[in-house]
């Protein structure tokens, strides 16, 4: 860190999309370096989230390679891909219905994985797609986070600042959105979950004495002039971007390349918007 400079870190919550930023300033509240900036997925363990949607060269999913085993790593491919075979020689799920049901995988089962008629009528669902998974493509979808349990996503974080702890150790100041408990009941748990793990760790594992605190999401369109409320929702994204692409364009270019081309820029620019703002009060 620079003589003179404070590092702060910030996350805008989510589920799929948890982002935060790590950044350097001056004390004049300029820009120094981004030293981390990413969009985890916490129904991935806080993977980054577009490598969760996104083939190896930059592509829209479309297939999924689950792996020959139950906890084997799953490898997501594009259309153009596949095609190509940079999948492998695994091929595709060949089932022509859309949703297939029951009665769909045991009609494929015979020539898809080579058992009898008879076999094939004692699977139920979920083992006829456990073993096509083994030997096949299977369509890709995307994990959804409604139904999931505070449990498992107390596990994804554990995980997460496996890797995440180092880069927020080196910050003086954490700052975390404030959720309205009366709106967003399930995220204010999450809130709290991720501040209480955060705190103790850092502390626990990095003997790290710094300051963590909530924050309104007011604070990320400071000065934007745009008006509350739902209906100008978009209206401050728009200025997010907007200010987010000023502050980075001259000083860390590489980031302004790197930040325009991911797919959920507005909830990066939230994240890295609220280390802004505390470096500039």
């Amino acid at each position: 860190m620079a003589s003179g400079s404070q590092i702060i870190a910030a996350f805008d919550l989510g589920i799929k999309n948890l982002s935060y930023c790590v950044a350097e300033f001056d004390n004049s509240g300029g820009l120094v370096a981004v030293r981390r900036w990413a969009n985890l997925n916490l129904l991935a363990d806080g993977a980054e989230a577009q490598s969760q949607t996104r083939c190896g060269c930059g592509g829209p999913a479309s297939w999924a390679d689950r792996g020959a085993a139950v906890g084997s790593t799953t490898t997501i491919w594009c259309k153009k891909c596949v095609k190509k075979g940079a999948a492998g020689s695994k091929p595709v799920l060949d089932i022509a219905a859309k949703a297939p049901k029951l009665a769909d995988w045991r009609a494929w089962a015979p020539t898809g994985l080579g058992v009898t008629e008879a076999e094939a009528k004692k699977m139920t669902k979920s083992v006829l797609e456990e073993r096509a998974a083994a030997v096949r493509l299977m369509p890709y979808k995307a994990p959804k986070a409604k139904g999931v349990t505070l449990q498992a996503l107390l596990a994804a974080m554990e995980v997460c600042l496996d890797a995440e702890l180092p880069w927020l150790a080196t910050a003086g100041r954490i700052r975390l959105e404030n959720q309205p408990s009366e709106f967003a009941p399930h995220m204010k748990s999450v809130q709290i979950m991720l501040f209480t793990l955060i705190d103790h760790r850092l502390r626990k594992e990095h003997g790290w004495a710094g300051a963590m605190e909530f924050v309104s999401a007011a604070v990320k369109t400071r000065g934007a002039a745009v008006a509350a409320g739902k209906e100008h929702k978009r209206a401050r994204k728009a200025a997010g971007i907007e200010r987010v692409t000023g502050i980075l364009k001259g000083v860390a270019d590489e980031r302004l390349a790197w930040w325009s081309a991911q797919a959920k820029r507005d909830d990066l620019a939230d994240a890295f918007l609220m280390c802004a703002d505390a470096a500039a009060v």
